[in-house]
């Protein structure tokens, strides 16, 4: 977690979130944009109140918190992971490994953890994985390019 206001203060950014969650419970903080499975445990003990969620629906496990796009129309700024192989990995592999981890996330106990921390998933083919990866990059680089943000 990159925490850009750092930068304009003088400060530097969080090295993770663990950090940024200690200050935050700590009132050194006042706002955090992260993980939502890092903190979910604090809102359900009454350590934190969550404002919204960045994704473009609520989370099945604390469904009364909104999402920001309900107050900002179009608002979708969500943390993803995917696996990735070397590029001359062969497609039977590939296809394989695709195929495996689908099935793990069919699995009605991983479904149950993974939304008990907050967490939704995707399943999909390679080509799927490519698209969203392209509609992604494409949606971040005009956010980029509005901000005037350059390397460093």
């Amino acid at each position: 977690m990159k925490d850009r206001g750092a930068r304009w203060r003088g400060e530097k950014p969080y090295r993770g979130g663990a950090p940024a969650i200690s200050d935050l419970l700590g009132g050194q903080v006042q706002v955090y944009f992260g993980s939502f499975s890092l903190v979910i445990e604090h809102i359900r003990a009454g350590k934190l109140r969550a404002l919204a969620v960045t994704t473009p629906t609520r989370f099945e496990a604390l469904p009364d918190i909104p999402t920001v796009g309900e107050f900002v129309p179009g608002y979708v700024a969500s943390q993803w992971f995917a696996i990735g192989l070397r590029k001359n990995t062969p497609a039977e592999i590939i296809g394989r490994l695709n195929k495996e981890v689908d099935a793990v996330l069919t699995d009605a106990k991983i479904q149950a953890r993974l939304a008990d921390l907050g967490t939704t998933m995707r399943r999909g083919s390679v080509a799927d994985l490519g698209t969203f990866i392209v509609d992604e990059t494409e949606k971040w680089a005009k956010v980029v390019k509005f901000a005037n943000i350059k390397p460093e």
